[in-house]
């Protein structure tokens, strides 16, 4: 499980030990976040206005997306997982490949 924070924290929890894994960290208050469906990425979006995609098992950050000039009010990922759509407060919808590591 994962919980955003106002504060910028990721906190990424196991739920069969129900202790705390990793806290990762946005400049900015965490807005939104979505686990991607049978896999160990998690996606936050924030105030700073930057899409970051969190590796689960180790904290690590995968990669961010950068763009808007303004705080991201929500944002979306394609079915097949290779584009992440964002909307702003800066009055622009954005789209981002989805470039990781493990693909």
């Amino acid at each position: 499980a994962a919980v955003g924070y106002l504060d910028g924290t990721l906190a990424i929890y196991d739920l069969a030990t129900q202790t705390l894994r990793h806290q990762c960290q946005h400049q900015s208050g965490i807005v939104q976040l979505l686990w991607e469906a049978g896999t160990a990425v998690v996606y936050t979006c924030s105030l700073d206005g930057i899409v970051r995609l969190w590796d689960a098992r180790t904290g690590r950050l995968l990669t961010d997306y950068r763009g808007h000039t303004a705080e991201i009010l929500d944002f979306a990922l394609s079915k097949d997982a290779s584009l992440v759509v964002t909307t702003s407060g800066d009055h622009k919808a954005k789209v981002f490949c989805v470039q990781r590591p493990d693909r």
